[in-house]
């Protein structure tokens, strides 16, 4: 393909994570002036390329419903004035995050793209923040129809979001780039010499771990149902790792229950994710039937980088369920399976060989889901302006 310097293009994004960073650098190569406007950007694995300016907004606040609405509205306001008066003729290329952004295009003429990590209202009214009937409701998904033809590119994360989108525009003009890990394939870290395990004095622990955010529909409360079967099991510990609305609800069920084999842990810092995540001999990823078609779990991806089985909690027919069935990565439970999922752990603990094959899988299935993928956006990529030239 051959790549042509010239044109302007600026990427938002309020939380920048590894895969926008990943994106992003690519583009680098091809426009001779980018910039970011984000309000932070995350210090894991291959740092933003020289070329890119950056320009603050507020920091994406998710402790609370309000300080998330708060902040998803003062850093739509304060990224449209940046492209109000610092960003004519520039292309400018949306994510969902924040999720109204797509709104700003009423006040601008630049041409735009998109990429939607959620899909803006159907994950609200999923979560029970919005109800279908609502006025916001409707004047959302009309603006949607509007927002999604006017866009020259329109890129999602899975198939099961294309179709969703597709109440909205045409699918044709949908292009789909699975998510990847953070980081290309590196050295696995031996659990000798891991310094999560070290610090928490995890050695000789079978640990089954669920990294990420704990609110309503994530089913860590099962965790807690599997360990209280699985208390004379002194080998096998739990650690559920991170914050949210349901955290203080599981250090109850924790503490009531006198669950010795269970521990509820913080967010690690950036230096130590690498060693926590490769910590885990099961790592556990759930998803409720109401987000089933709208997203796969970004953490899903960093498990099969670090050959880590899975333990899949889904409802129903999920895009995360077919993915684990398919390439034969771990195993799908229905949140109600907690005898089945205490069984799956054991056998996991006690079947060196069931652990072998899955391993084996995930190799062999990290070959999908690599940075590579970010090349995909610019070799299907439209810029009228590039066009030209």
């Amino acid at each position: 393909m051959t790549i042509n310097n010239k044109g302007k293009i600026v990427f938002i994004n309020q939380w920048t994570g590894y895969l926008m960073k990943d994106v992003i650098n690519v583009f680098a190569e091809r426009y001779d002036s980018i910039a970011l406007i984000t309000g932070h950007i995350s210090d894991l694995d291959k740092p933003l390329n020289e070329k890119v300016r950056i320009y603050r907004i507020c920091k994406y606040n998710k402790k609370s419903i309000l300080s998330r609405a708060l902040t998803w509205c003062l850093g739509t306001i304060q990224a449209l004035i940046y492209l109000k008066f610092r960003f004519r003729g520039y292309h400018i290329f949306y994510t969902s995050n924040p999720p109204i952004i797509a709104f700003t295009t009423l006040f601008l003429a630049n041409k735009y793209s998109v990429l939607i990590y959620d899909i803006y209202p159907d994950a609200l009214i999923a979560g029970r923040f919005l109800t279908k009937n609502s006025l916001l409701c409707k004047l959302w998904e009309k603006h949607n129809t509007k927002y999604f033809s006017g866009a020259q590119n329109i890129f999602t994360l899975t198939d099961g979001m294309a179709v969703t989108m597709s109440q909205y525009c045409n699918t044709e003009k949908i292009k789909v780039i699975y998510p990847w890990s953070s980081g290309y394939k590196t050295r696995l870290i031996d659990k000798s010499q891991n310094k999560f395990i070290l610090a928490n004095a995890l050695e000789n622990r079978f640990v089954v771990m669920y990294s990420g955010n704990i609110g309503l529909g994530h089913h860590v409360e099962k965790l807690l149902d599997i360990a209280s079967q699985l208390k004379d099991h002194k080998e096998i510990i739990f650690l559920i790792i991170g914050e949210g609305w349901y955290k203080e609800k599981i250090k109850e069920g924790i503490e009531s229950n006198n669950l010795f084999n269970c521990k509820l842990m913080p967010f690690q810092s950036s230096h130590m994710f690498e060693h926590s995540l490769q910590a885990a001999d099961i790592g556990v990823v759930s998803i409720s039937k109401d987000l089933a078609s709208l997203c796969i779990p970004s953490k899903t991806f960093n498990l099969i980088n670090k050959e880590i089985p899975i333990l899949c909690i889904s409802e129903g027919n999920s895009e995360l369920a077919t993915l684990i069935t398919k390439y034969d990565i771990g195993k799908c439970f229905d949140p109600g399976q907690v005898i089945e999922m205490t069984k799956f752990i054991v056998t996991m603990r006690e079947k060196k060989e069931m652990v072998k094959k899955y391993k084996k899988n995930l190799r062999e299935c990290y070959q999908y889901f690599t940075p590579d993928n970010s090349l995909m956006f610019i070799e299907s990529w439209k810029d009228q302006v590039l066009d030209k030239n």
